[in-house]
C-alpha cells in the first residue's frame, strides 16, 4: 500500500518503521528538515518537508494513489485540520491521532464527520487503560479494551462461594450494559480412558453459571469494576498510586483512576509541566521533584501506597525508575515500556509492565490497514473463540432487525455482544437494532469468520 504520514516524531517514526518493513511505500512529512535527514538514515521511507496546511504538497502526492492519510502528530488540532484537507484532496481514508478524549465522544458532535476522519486513535488513552489493566485486575485471567476504552472485556474464574448457580442468566439481574459472553466449563472427571475437552458456551438467557467455570463478561469500563462483587470473585482494593513522569498518559490515567476513587499523587521534576498538571488534575497531588530521589520518595512514604507507577518516555528511565520502586519497598510496581524484549527482564524483577502508546498506536494502525470491515480480531479461551470489532456495511441484510429475532440468521454460537452508534454504546439485547456503519463487537466461534463479511 501506499502511505502518507504527517509526523516524523516519535510516534509517527514507529509506525513509518513498523509499516516500511511490511514493504508498503511510506512518505514521511514534516516541517523539521534536520528531523527528516536523521529518520532517511534509520528507516527505509521516503522524507519530504512540509506542513499541514501545505495542501498543495499532499495533492501532489496523490499521484502516488496513497491508500491512507495519517495525521500522527503531537497537536490534536494539526492532526484534524490535516485529515479534513486530505480527505477533501481526495485520499481515500484517513487516521488521526488525538490526545483529548473530548474527540471521541460523539453524543453532541461527531467529530468525525466534521473533520473528515475515518479513524481516531487515542493512543495516550489506550496507554493508560493498558496500564490500569495491571492495576485493577492483575489476576483476571483476560483483560481487553475497545471504543477507545469505553467498553471492556474481562475473563474470570468463578469460586466455590458462589451461591446462583440454579439461577439463568436471564434471573441473575446484572447491570443494563453488561453481559455475559463466553462460559468455559472444566471437563468433568471420568473413566481413565475417557477423553473429555472442556466445554465452550456461548450463553443465552437460559443457561447458568456453576462453580469452577472461566466467564467471559463484557460491558461498559466503569460497571466492570463492579464484576468481583457481583459474581463475589476476589479481586485487590486499589486505594492509593503514586505516578512518576507528568506526561500525557500519566493525566489520561490519573484521571481514570480518581474516577475510580484511588488517591494520585503524580511526581515530575518539570516545574512548568507541574503547574500545568495541577490545573488539568485539581484533585491529584502533584510534586515537583526528580522520581530518582530515592531518599525523598521514602519520606513521601511512597511504599505505603498499592501502586507506584513510572510513566516516562523512555524505556530505560522507565525500567530505572521501577527498580527504584522496587528498593523503596512499594508493593505493586508497573512500567510503561515500548520495547516488548524488555518484558522478561521486568518480569524476573517481579514489576508488572504496560505498553506505550507508541506500541498501542501501531498496532491499531496495523489493524485499520490490513482490515476491511473488521477492525480487531482478538483469542481468547484457548483459541476456542475470538472477539472481533467490526462495522456494519450499508448492504447487510441484517439491518434493522432486532437482535432478539437475529437468532435464524446467525449461528448459534455467535453473539452480537457490543453496539457503537455514533459515539452511543449500548449493549446488544432484546429490541436493539444494527444501523449501517455502526460498530459491533461479536465473539463467536472462529470456524466462522470467513461468514463475517457476508453475514454483516
Amino acid at each position: 500500500m501506499n502511505i502518507v504520514i504527517l509526523g516524523a516524531g516519535d510516534i509517527g517514526c514507529h509506525v513509518a518503521s513498523i509499516l516500511s518493513k511490511e514493504e508498503h511505500n511510506v512518505v514521511l512529512v514534516d516541517q523539521d528538515v534536520k528531523l527528516l535527514g536523521k529518520v532517511s538514515q534509520q528507516i527505509d521511507v521516503a522524507t519530504i518537508p512540509g506542513r499541514a496546511s501545505d495542501w498543495r504538497l499532499f495533492e501532489n502526492l496523490l499521484e502516488n494513489a496513497p491508500d491512507f492519510f495519517m495525521a500522527l502528530t503531537g497537536n490534536d488540532e494539526v492532526n484534524l485540520t490535516a485529515c479534513t484537507i486530505a480527505k477533501n484532496l481526495g485520499y481515500p481514508q484517513t487516521i488521526c491521532r488525538i490526545s483529548e478524549v473530548g474527540y471521541l465522544n460523539r453524543l453532541r458532535l461527531d467529530f468525525g464527520r466534521l473533520f473528515f476522519v475515518d479513524h481516531f486513535i487515542g493512543a495516550e488513552m489506550m496507554a493508560a487503560h493498558e496500564i490500569l489493566k495491571s492495576l485493577i485486575s492483575p489476576t483476571d485471567l483476560l483483560t481487553e479494551d475497545f471504543a477507545h476504552g469505553a467498553i471492556q472485556m474481562r475473563t474470570i474464574a468463578i469460586t466455590d462461594k458462589w451461591d446462583k448457580k440454579n439461577a439463568p442468566l436471564k434471573d441473575l439481574r446484572l447491570p443494563e450494559e453488561m453481559i455475559v459472553c463466553l462460559i468455559q466449563r472444566k471437563k468433568s472427571e471420568g473413566s481413565e480412558n475417557e477423553i473429555q475437552e472442556d466445554q465452550y458456551i456461548f450463553p443465552h438467557g437460559d443457561d447458568h453459571v456453576l462453580p469452577g467455570d472461566f466467564i467471559t463478561v463484557i460491558g461498559e469500563a466503569s460497571l466492570m469494576f463492579k464484576i468481583h462483587d457481583i459474581f463475589k470473585t476476589k479481586n485487590e482494593n486499589l486505594k492509593s498510586s503514586v505516578i512518576i513522569g507528568g506526561t500525557s498518559v500519566s493525566q489520561h490515567l490519573a484521571e481514570i483512576l480518581q474516577k475510580l476513587g484511588v488517591k494520585v499523587k503524580l511526581i515530575e521534576k518539570d516545574e512548568k509541566k507541574c503547574d500545568a498538571l495541577a490545573e488539568l488534575l485539581p484533585n491529584t497531588t502533584v510534586i515537583n521533584h526528580d522520581g530518582r530521589d530515592l531518599g525523598f520518595l521514602l519520606s513521601e512514604k511512597v511504599q505505603d501506597s498499592d501502586a507506584f507507577i513510572t510513566v516516562l518516555h523512555e524505556d530505560e528511565k522507565n525500567l530505572m525508575l521501577a527498580s527504584i520502586g522496587k528498593e523503596a519497598g512499594c508493593k505493586k510496581v508497573v512500567s510503561l515500556i515500548s520495547n516488548p524484549s524488555l518484558a522478561p527482564i521486568l518480569k524476573k524483577l517481579n514489576i508488572n509492565y504496560a505498553f506505550s502508546e507508541k506500541v498501542t498506536i501501531s498496532n491499531r494502525v496495523l489493524s485499520i490497514v490490513h482490515a476491511e470491515s473488521i477492525l480487531s480480531i482478538s483469542s481468547i479461551a484457548d483459541d476456542h473463540a475470538n472477539v472481533i470489532e467490526m462495522k456494519i456495511s450499508p448492504d447487510s441484510g441484517l439491518i434493522g432487525i432486532p437482535i432478539a429475532e437475529l437468532k435464524t440468521y446467525l449461528p448459534e454460537d455467535l453473539l452480537i455482544c457490543i453496539i457503537e452508534n455514533k459515539g452511543r454504546v449500548m449493549i446488544g439485547k432484546g429490541k436493539r437494532i444494527l444501523s449501517p456503519n455502526d460498530t459491533i463487537i461479536l465473539i463467536t466461534s472462529p470456524t466462522h469468520i470467513h461468514e463475517l463479511q457476508h453475514l454483516f
